[in-house]
């Protein structure tokens, strides 16, 4: 890779991955950026965002981003970073690419283990992560899954009971 070439992917990987704060990231997709990409480019992106994976990065946009491109490379890294995930939402995400690249339907398992993991009222966040949890929960279109969120359409809160039947199509 010549000088440029590195420079425009470490560019346009600033461009596909901003900070990691609620600025940047509320409301962002890299989707249009990367359906503007060549084939080379996307493969260069998927490369370096391989190798933030291998340093130890936590950041599921990442991960996102890795199951848009479809990254059968990125599977065993991905795997890896499931497995050493604390974060409840962080699994979810992350289980969510898995499948999204290779439909392993022991992510699905993963991902309920993790929303009960989740659904914890004390948490001052709890509505939040629960609306979040339940887009990509239905990303899987299971069953199993989609009677758990059935199950929050009748939750006394409105976010929440509202947000489920949003998520599973019940407007």
């Amino acid at each position: 890779m010549s000088k440029d070439t590195e420079m425009d992917t470490k560019n346009l990987l600033n461009k596909i991955i901003p900070p990691a704060d609620y600025q940047h990231r509320n409301g962002f997709s890299n989707t249009q950026f990367i359906d503007k990409l060549s084939d080379q480019e996307k493969n260069e992106v998927e490369d370096s965002l391989i190798t933030l994976l291998k340093e130890g990065t936590n950041d599921t946009l990442i991960a996102e981003t890795l199951s848009y491109l479809k990254s059968t490379k990125s599977l065993p890294l991905l795997y890896k970073f499931l497995e050493q995930c604390s974060d409840a939402m962080a699994k979810i995400i992350v289980a969510t690419s898995i499948f999204e690249i290779n439909n392993d339907i022991n992510m699905i398992d993963a991902a309920i283990v993790s929303f009960e993991e989740l659904d914890n009222n004390k948490d001052a966040y709890y509505i939040y992560k629960v609306i979040s949890a339940f887009y990509y929960l239905v990303k899987f279109r299971n069953s199993q899954i989609n009677i758990i969120i059935e199950n929050y359409t009748h939750h006394e809160e409105y976010l929440v009971s509202y947000n489920a039947k949003q998520a599973l199509g019940n407007h």
